[in-house]
């Protein structure tokens, strides 16, 4: 069984964004690693075949094929085909700052003793770094090195900046709904809610590349966007996390 899992859904995929965020998993220290990579039923083959001659090279590269269904089911694919202790998520078109950041986040788990540790992200945005909006004030006072309650955190972004142990994930029935937008906090917001607290490191786990397509909704994704949003409306009341809703 490998230690981490890192699932990289991608579709019509720019090839050298795809190659820079595969290329930041593989060259990290932590070395017991499995690297799914779903291919979402892309138009083109160009993708696959170039982690198919990677996966040739490294056999910690899975090469998974699906048809298209949306990140969010491709994610969940991943995490069926995942055996590992702990998961991590990596969209496409994104990396890791560092090639220590899987260890670092290993090693915390097993030292704090928690089911899910993560950093903060910046937002590459053309060539410049940007740190990101948050709601709720100086977000260097979340983290900061120490665990958080959940309860007092409630903020439903970034689940790529977190590793996720896995056992937390798949007893519990915990996926992503099979919706083209706004997918993620409704996972993430469970996820975070069954785990109950969470350690926040004080460094940057992830770079988020800047995208448009919330610009380029569809009827299809704009109402699948607001069933997420309501999703996370409905589960926030039930569970009385006010600040979230």
């Amino acid at each position: 069984m490998a230690k981490v899992s890192i699932i990289i859904p991608f579709y019509n995929q720019d090839k050298s964004l795809l190659q820079e965020a595969i290329y930041s998993v593989v060259k990290q220290t932590l070395d017991d690693i499995e690297i799914i990579c779903i291919d979402d039923g892309s138009d083109s083959d160009v993708c696959y075949n170039f982690i198919k001659l990677y996966a040739e090279k490294d056999k910690r590269i899975k090469l998974l094929k699906k048809t298209h269904s949306g990140s969010g089911e491709s994610r969940n694919f991943g995490i069926k085909h995942s055996s590992s202790e702990n998961i991590m998520f990596l969209d496409s078109d994104d990396y890791y700052p560092d090639n220590n950041i899987i260890e670092k986040l290993y090693n915390i788990k097993k030292i704090k003793n928690v089911k899910i540790a993560g950093g903060k992200h910046l937002i590459l945005n053309e060539n410049n770094f940007e740190e990101p909006y948050f709601n709720y004030g100086d977000i260097n006072t979340f983290f900061c090195n120490k665990i958080i309650n959940w309860i007092d955190y409630q903020f439903p972004w970034w689940y790529w900046c977190f590793m996720y142990d896995s056992n937390l994930i798949k007893q519990n029935n915990i996926y992503f709904p099979p919706y083209l937008r706004y997918q993620d906090p409704p996972f993430f917001v469970r996820i975070m809610n069954k785990s109950g607290y969470f350690y926040a490191a004080d460094f940057v786990s992830y770079i988020h590349r800047q995208s448009n397509n919330l610009f380029s909704l569809t009827p299809i994704t704009a109402f699948e966007h607001v069933k997420g949003i309501s999703d996370v409306l409905k589960y926030s009341y039930e569970n009385k996390l006010y600040k979230l809703h």
